[in-house]
């Protein structure tokens, strides 16, 4: 758990690197909500992530369904989030959605990834 958990730090780390030194480097503007948007993916995959462990140990013949329904439950945050941005700072739209896609895809595979080396 305490890796997947250093796994995803580091990845929050990487995204906020890429985010910052292409705002240094003028290749864009900052986006608005950037540490709201790594934030948020964070701690919902972290939850996720805890919870599926759980439902693999204690009920394995449902962990394909509970992961599904995770899927759903982050799709659906994640895009009552990214809604609410896009309405509050509509200027500022692309790099924020930009930045939430990134960070759910790239958090996404370090989830799926760990899962599959405890799961098999």
């Amino acid at each position: 758990m305490f890796r997947v958990i250093f796994y995803l730090l580091l990845s929050a780390a990487l995204v906020a690197a890429v985010i910052i030194a292409g705002n240094f480097l003028a290749w864009w503007t900052m986006p608005t909500y950037w540490i709201e948007i790594l934030a948020v993916n964070f701690f919902i995959t972290v939850v996720l992530y805890a919870y599926l462990l759980k439902v693999q140990t204690q009920q394995p013949q449902i962990f394909t369904q509970f992961y599904l329904l995770s899927i759903a439950l982050k799709m659906v945050g994640g895009l009552t989030l990214i809604t609410y941005i896009v309405w509050d700072a509509p200027g500022e739209a692309i790099g924020n959605v930009v930045t939430f896609i990134s960070s759910y895809l790239i958090f996404t595979m370090v989830e799926v990834s760990s899962l599959l080396k405890k799961v098999s």
